[in-house]
Parts: C-alpha cells; structure tokens; sequence
C-alpha cells in the first residue's frame, strides 16, 4: 500500500515547514495626560479717582483769535482740535507730557512744564473748569480728552498728588514781581542782603521763623515764614525744584525767581 508512505511524505514536509510568524503585539497608545486649564487671570479693579484733590499738567492749543492766543499763533479752531488729538495720542503712548508742553501755546503752563496746579474740587481755578470734571475723572497717569476752553483746546494728564511743607524768607527788589513801591534796593542790593540772611539761617541754633519775621518782605512773614503744605505746580519753578529737593529740616541756598530771592526751609 502507498498510503503509509504518502502520509510519512505529508509529514515531512510539514516539519520542513517554517511555523507561521507571530504577529508583534500592538503597543497600546499612549494615554494623554489630561489639559491643565490654566487659571484665568482677572485684574484688580481700579481703585476709585480722589474725588477730594486732584494734580494735573496740560498742553494748550490756541487757534488765531482765541482769548489771550499769543501774536505767533497762526493757526485755525479746526487745526488747533487737531494738534490737541494729535497730542493726547502721544501722550497715551508714552511721550512725556513735560516735552510737549515746551509746545504749549499757554505762557504760564509752559513755564512750569504743563504743571496746572495741585487743587481741591471746591477750589479748582474757574479758567479750567472746563476740564475739572474730565481731571477728577482720571487715574493717575490717564489723559483727557481734548477739551475746548476760550484760549484753546486742552489736553490734560492726570498727575499723582505731592505736597511739601515749607517755610521761606523773601527779600525783593525794585521790579521784582508784587514788589511793593516801598522796595527801591535793586536786584544786586537784594542778593547781598539774601546772602548776609542766609547765612543767619544756617548758623547753628538759628531760629528760621524769626529771622522770617524780621527779614521776608511778603505776607508770610507774620507767620514766620510758614507757606504750608502746597502741591506740586503751585510755586515758580525754581522754588519748586528746590523745596522738593530738601530733606525735613533743611535749608536752602538762595533761590532766585520772579518774586526775588529767597532763603527756603523744608518743614517736613
């Protein structure tokens, strides 16, 4: 019979046979971490404006015909609204309001690099009232819009409150701003005198509120030289720079501005 030999055949060859190929296990995929939602940050709210007293610096820009608009202003309402969007822009962008009020076209302001003044709601100056609540509405550091005046549109920016407390001396001469008739020393006569008080002031134990009495030629004087807590913008600006730049206690050296000379303490 053949059949024994034919199934010894089969089976050979199935023992020849490689054995089928495992198939590689699927790695299981890898689980994602779950997202993370970060925490929305929310801002603090702003703290509310001081409705009680408020600082401000501004740039004004007259048109011709504007009330008090100086000879060299040549330009129309239209163009003057213009110039004071222009520079609220500039300022909201970060340009110094200081600098451009170089460009102001209000003598005063300009002086004093666009410092306004430092004033309580009640006793805000009636020439800006215009602007009063758009100041009192502000955060420090934020700018108005431009705000029409009789002499001009007005931007204003505004400024963090800073008082300083001083006392001073003032010695005047012929001419000097509210010199009174009675003065007839003129400025060089003045000087040597601040000079000779100044002196007195800083002497050892030197008692400033009585020399004020005896010296200052303004209405302080009977107060011993005591001008009070003021904010910045109020005084010239060569009293300002000084006065800010004393520690409590100290004393000045002469400061000359359009009063006349002055010998200025820092009471605190």
């Amino acid at each position: 019979m053949r059949c024994p030999a034919l199934l010894f055949s089969v089976l050979l060859l199935a023992c020849d046979a490689e054995a089928p190929k495992a198939e590689p296990a699927k790695a299981e995929p890898a689980k994602a971490e779950p997202v993370k939602a970060e925490p929305v940050k929310v801002a603090p709210p702003k703290p509310a404006p001081d409705a009680k007293e408020a600082c401000a610096k501004i740039v004004v820009f007259a048109w011709q015909g504007a009330e008090g608009a100086e000879e060299g202003v040549t330009r129309d309402e239209a163009a003057a609204k213009s110039a004071a969007e222009d520079a609220r822009e500039k300022l909201i962008g970060g340009v110094a309001i200081d600098g451009l009020a170089a460009t102001s076209d209000e003598p005063k302001t300009r002086a004093k690099a666009g410092a306004m003044g430092t004033y309580e709601r009640e006793k805000w100056p009636e020439k800006y009232a215009a602007i009063k609540d758009a100041v009192f509405g502000l955060q420090v550091g934020e700018v108005s819009a431009a705000v029409k005046l009789p002499h001009g549109y007005v931007v204003a920016q505004r400024c963090a409150v800073e008082k300083v407390h001083t006392r001073h001396i003032l010695v005047r001469y012929k001419g000097a701003k509210n010199a009174e008739a009675a003065i007839k020393r003129d400025a060089r006569a003045a000087r040597k005198l601040a000079d000779k008080v100044h002196t007195e002031a800083i002497a050892a134990g030197a008692d400033f509120a009585a020399l004020a009495k005896k010296y200052s030629e303004d209405g302080s004087s009977e107060r011993g030289g005591d001008l009070g807590s003021v904010g910045r913008g109020m005084f010239a600006p060569a009293f300002e720079t000084a006065a800010f730049a004393l520690k409590a206690g100290e004393t000045s050296a002469v400061v000359e501005t359009d009063f006349g000379f002055h010998i200025i303490q820092r009471v605190e």
